[in-house]
């Protein structure tokens, strides 16, 4: 079937979140990172803010992998100290929306069953919590902590329709954190995620055109703990790498380079202060230097934050941290920069030990690949519980609300039709070249474990974007002129997981 391949790229990505523990677990859990270096969380795909600055980490696979796994069983030991946590599953289920699109689009909505085998690869001799090692705080025996995962799975499209079957791809995960000398008075650590995703078009297209893509990020940190730990200082140098598989997409290839200081200071047993500042320099490898190639420009991006991290008496945890951040788009004569208050909040509530209520949000800025940047506003909402019979449940809810900035010029940034070849000729709902979206979504997460290795399981996601904004295109006569491109969606997926894990 005809394709378009200078169809806009929409961002159609919802911050979703991965499994917080039941009860006291994810209290410990966020004391360790208070007394590690922590995790302040970002609002697109992972954007280098962990150590401080890089979202790694089983949050990060969870939210980015699509590689539907469980929660690890007891292990096999390892040595002394190790545990290794293999495990596979094999998920049916529904998507109902496969190309993310409009009723109104020209192609219309594609619904399909998915057949997604995995199998997952776990070894280390300390968990990993939202993104964080947990090392210890104090001087610990280990000289060297670690913890080493990866995860595979084949999507497989269940349709009678070409296009459908055609986006089937692998999924692939590799994800490690390593610390040594973890807290001691000097320490070094590494964090790295690699991933490979297979995602398709927001329009239905053939096979080769998607937005396949391999991504990854890195963290070196450096952390000195004096006065005995009351205080701690990291430095990181950060590194992330975006390339997408298909030829069209080009443009959207970038490299962030980045470095990160942070200042922590722990003013009670279970209580910190801390300041970080983040540094990125984010380069295209090939855009936008010809006129007409499009807008995704070199920048630079600065973050300043400041708050406290730690308990509110005996069943609260909380993360605030409240800064600044200014985006520089040198090379953009036109367009926008941001300078925005940026918000990061983590709030939990332990009505018992099986329970957790938590709220997670606030407001960010980051680098674009549709216009120069975006600007994030909103949250999740949540609760987590284990039952008697060892049946975990996490159901919530999230709306952000988001707006692009410095989207690209018809004409200008973007060049003009060609035989055989529409283009972007105009927007609806974007005054001054801003588009704004309300995203919002819904998961739940249903797990049951029958003995020691099997559990049965049952996800559910709702992705969605209410927006205005649609895309109008033009061309060259007597091409026929494609129907408009409207950017709100509504997509649902649910699947029956059965694995086996240890």
């Amino acid at each position: 079937m005809p394709t378009k391949t200078t169809r806009a790229r929409h961002v159609r990505a919802l911050r979703t979140s991965g499994h917080r523990p039941a009860g006291w677990l994810i209290v410990s859990s966020v004391l360790a990172a208070v007394f590690s270096v922590a995790t302040p969380a970002s609002a697109e795909a992972p954007s280098l803010e962990d150590r401080p600055g890089v979202k790694v980490g089983r949050k990060a696979v969870r939210e980015r992998g699509d590689i539907p796994r469980v929660e690890d069983g007891e292990g096999i030991t390892v040595g002394r100290r190790s545990t290794f946590h293999p495990g596979a599953a094999l998920a049916l289920g529904f998507d109902s929306n496969v190309f993310f699109a409009n009723p109104n689009d020209g192609g219309g909505i594609q619904r399909a069953g998915v057949l997604l085998p995995t199998a997952w690869l776990g070894l280390g001799n300390r968990e990993v919590r939202d993104g964080v090692l947990q090392t210890s705080a104090s001087k610990d025996p280990s000289k060297f902590d670690y913890n080493l995962r990866a995860a595979f799975g084949f999507r497989q499209f269940l349709s009678g329709n070409d296009n459908v079957r055609g986006q089937s791809r692998p999924q692939t995960v590799v994800d490690a954190h390593v610390e040594a000398l973890p807290g001691r008075r000097f320490s070094v650590a590494l964090d790295n995620t690699f991933l490979y995703l297979s995602e398709p078009r927001n329009y239905e297209a053939n096979p080769e055109f998607n937005y396949n893509r391999l991504e990854d990020y890195l963290a070196l940190s450096f952390i000195i703990r004096p006065g005995g730990g009351r205080l701690s200082l990291s430095a990181s140098y950060l590194l992330e790498a975006l390339r997408y598989t298909s030829f069209d997409l080009i443009t959207f290839d970038r490299i962030v380079n980045g470095a990160a200081t942070e200042l922590k200071w722990r003013i009670a047993p279970k209580s910190a202060l801390v300041a970080n500042y983040t540094f990125h320099y984010t380069y295209y490898t090939a855009c936008c230097s010809d006129p007409g190639s499009g807008r995704n420009e070199d920048n630079y991006a600065h973050r300043a934050k400041f708050g406290y991290r730690g308990v509110l008496g005996q069943r609260w945890v909380l993360q605030v941290m409240a800064g600044y951040g200014k985006g520089i788009y040198f090379l953009d004569n036109n367009g926008p920069e941001p300078s925005v208050f940026l918000l990061d909040l983590n709030l939990g509530f332990y009505p018992t030990p099986r329970t957790e209520v938590y709220v997670e949000g606030g407001r960010s800025f980051q680098d674009s690949l549709f216009g120069n940047y975006f600007k994030d506003l909103g949250g999740w909402l949540g609760a987590v519980h284990t039952f008697r019979w060892r049946m975990f449940m996490d159901l919530s809810a999230g709306v952000i609300q988001r707006r692009y900035a410095g989207i690209p010029i018809p004409f200008q940034d973007l060049s003009g039709p060609a035989p055989g070849q529409a283009a972007i000729g105009s927007y609806r709902d974007a005054a001054g070249f801003v588009r704004e979206d309300i995203l919002y979504g819904v998961r739940f997460r249903l797990e049951q474990p029958f003995g020691r290795y099997y559990v049965l399981a049952l996800r559910y996601n709702l992705l969605g974007d209410a927006t205005g904004f649609a895309i109008n295109y033009v061309t060259v006569p007597p091409d026929r002129t494609p129907p408009p491109d409207f950017g709100a969606y509504t997509k649902h997926v649910v699947m029956l997981v059965n694995a086996v894990r240890f």
